[in-house]
Formats: C-alpha cells, sequence, structure tokens
C-alpha cells in the first residue's frame, strides 16, 4: 500500500508549527529577562494590561504625554489630601458615625473617555467653582448616594443592591449633597485660593450632561469614602483650562532672562521695525445710515441717500476697524484728502 502524502505533509507543517511555536516561547522568555512567559499567556493577554511593565512601572505613551507640570501635580495632589481630612472631618460629623475619605491620586483623561468610563444610571453633576473657568464634574457611586440618603433618613449602613434613577424627591437630596461635596473642596483648597462653588445641573444618565467639548483634558482626582463597613467612590472632575485664570497660584514659573540688556534692545527694534512695515487698513467714514433690507434691495442708480449728519460734521477715521480719529475733509492739489483735528480716546 503507498504511503498517505497528505498525511505525511500534515504531519510535517505540525511539526513545524510547534517549532514555530517553541521558538516564539523563547524570545518571549528572553524578552521577559528570563522571567518566562506562556505563548498563551501573550496571545490571550488583556489589552489594559499592556502598558503594564515588568515591576509594575507604567510605559509612557507618546502620543497621549502627561501635560502639567510636577509641581502643578504635586499641589493638585495637597488639594487632594486636603480634602481628605476635611471631609472625613465634614461627613463623620454628618452622618454621627466614622466616616474616612481617602484621597487615592489623581489621572488625566478627555472629557468623552472619561464619560465612557461612568456606570449609566450614576450620579454626576456639573459645578461651578469660580474663579476656576467653565464646568467641573462631581460623580458620586450610585450606590454610595442610596447610603447617604438612607443615613440622612435615619436608616442604617447598608450596601444598596437596587440601584435606580432618583426619584424628584432623591434628586432634590442628592443636588444638596453636591453642594456639601463642593463645599469640603472650598474648605480644603482654601489655604491656596478662595473659591465659590455653585451647583448647575445632576443627572443620572452621564451622557446628558452637556457643557464640555469631547475632547477636553480632564484633570480627575478620585476618593474612596467609607461608612462603617460600606465603601463608594467620588471624583471630582476639572478641564485643565480651568485653572487658567489661577495657574500662577498652582503651577507658578520662574523666569530667568538669558539676554542682555543689548540683545533686549536689538529685539525691540527688529519688533518695532516689522510693526512699521506692517500695512493697516484705514478707512474714513462719511456717515453712517440705517435702513431696511428692503431699501437696500430697490435701490438704484442715482438714487440720493441722506445722511443724518451735517455736512460740516467731522469725519471719523478707523483703522483696522477701531474708531481712532476725527478728520475734515479737503483737498490736496487734485486730490481728495482728509486731516486729522482730533485722537479719540483709547480704552
Amino acid at each position: 500500500m503507498a504511503p498517505d502524502n497528505n498525511s505525511n505533509n500534515d504531519a510535517q507543517d505540525d511539526l513545524d508549527l510547534d517549532a514555530a511555536i517553541g521558538a516564539a516561547e523563547g524570545m518571549v522568555g528572553d524578552v521577559n529577562d528570563g522571567m518566562g512567559m506562556d505563548l498563551d499567556d501573550v496571545l490571550n493577554a488583556d489589552s489594559a494590561d499592556e502598558d503594564i511593565l515588568p515591576g509594575g512601572s507604567k510605559r509612557y505613551d507618546f502620543n497621549r504625554p502627561n501635560s502639567i507640570s510636577r509641581t502643578f501635580e504635586q499641589n493638585l495632589n495637597a488639594v487632594g489630601e486636603s480634602y481628605a481630612k476635611t471631609g472625613t472631618i465634614d461627613f463623620t460629623n454628618l452622618f454621627r458615625m466614622t466616616t474616612t475619605v481617602e484621597f487615592q491620586g489623581l489621572r488625566q483623561s478627555t472629557y468623552s473617555e472619561y464619560l465612557e468610563e461612568l456606570p449609566n444610571p450614576t450620579c454626576a453633576s456639573f459645578v461651578t467653582l469660580a474663579p476656576l473657568k467653565g464646568y467641573s464634574m462631581v460623580h458620586v457611586d450610585l450606590g454610595l448616594s442610596f447610603i447617604f440618603l438612607k443615613k440622612l433618613m435615619g436608616g442604617t449602613v447598608d450596601p444598596e443592591e437596587n440601584v435606580r434613577e432618583f426619584t424628584e424627591i432623591e434628586r432634590g437630596i442628592n443636588a444638596g449633597l453636591i453642594g456639601r461635596f463642593t463645599d469640603i473642596f472650598r474648605k480644603g483648597i482654601s489655604k491656596w485660593l478662595e473659591v465659590s462653588p455653585d451647583f448647575v445641573s445632576l443627572e443620572n444618565n452621564p451622557n446628558y450632561l452637556t457643557g464640555l467639548a469631547d475632547g477636553t483634558a480632564m484633570i480627575i482626582m478620585k476618593f474612596m469614602v467609607k461608612l462603617d463597613t460600606v465603601e463608594g467612590m467620588v471624583e471630582l472632575g476639572f478641564p485643565q483650562a480651568a485653572f487658567g485664570p489661577v495657574r500662577d497660584i498652582f503651577d507658578p514659573v520662574t523666569g530667568v532672562e538669558m539676554r542682555t540688556q543689548h540683545e533686549k534692545k536689538d529685539d525691540r527694534r527688529r519688533i518695532l521695525d516689522m510693526i512699521q512695515g506692517t500695512g493697516s487698513q484705514m478707512t474714513v467714514q462719511l456717515g453712517e445710515l440705517k435702513s431696511t433690507l428692503q431699501d437696500v434691495m430697490n435701490m438704484a442708480l442715482g438714487d440720493i441717500l441722506h445722511l443724518p449728519q451735517s455736512k460740516d460734521a467731522p469725519l471719523l477715521v478707523k483703522i483696522e476697524g477701531q474708531e481712532s480719529w476725527l478728520g475734515e475733509a479737503g483737498r490736496i492739489g487734485q486730490n481728495r484728502a482728509v486731516k486729522l483735528i482730533q485722537q479719540l480716546d483709547k480704552e
């Protein structure tokens, strides 16, 4: 009986595949500094673990670099620690039982990515924290929100299994709790800045919160709140741009002038020369007339427009659209001209 060539080929392919797998596993072990790693583990690894390197260090993503300075991060961490201490005292007094607020660090994200991470339903709110610019977020774990409600109404602190959207009464009570969280933030940040918290809106569906662009860079402060044996997460989210008006407080920059006085004078001269040679649009306004669109559409060649000012009234001279001078109409030779008679006050 003749040998089955197909069987031989299949057997050879299996041997080649086993050899390739063995070589790949050997390479993985070498790359991992001799620690060894099974190829099945590599193929089945969670993509979320790809950024974690041996030893627990995190891989640096050059496409999404850390965009805040070390000083800024340290000051925000100090604010977070202060918030945790103040919150521990405040909620312990409010609930008449030991409550701890633990600061768990900062992280950065875009607004759209952060919304995708939030459960639905949950308890998410927009607040303002003037002089911080724009909206900031307060996110409270929905189960923790119901525990707060039960405790405020005299109930026991038990884990909440039936998480659902708030009733109107519950929504009002939770809006007050959000105010409590922002007031704790006011106390925690008072060492650096006086802020004025103001509640804006509360939603169980975080996707209904509108007011920030999807690509807005966010700084998230994460806290763990524990009541007896029950715990839940609270997060404060700030757009990086919110700190613009107070950036010098949290991220002071001490500039060192590296140029000599001669170099600075030379730079100013170059800038002045560049400005003096830049073209500008100057217009002289003979008059201004308000008219309806119908009148404009009915205009024809030869129509006379009656201006509200007299012929002797000064003319308005504008430079790049800004009202700059008053002038008188006249002539120089055969050319029309305007004589500047008064410079308008500059704001």
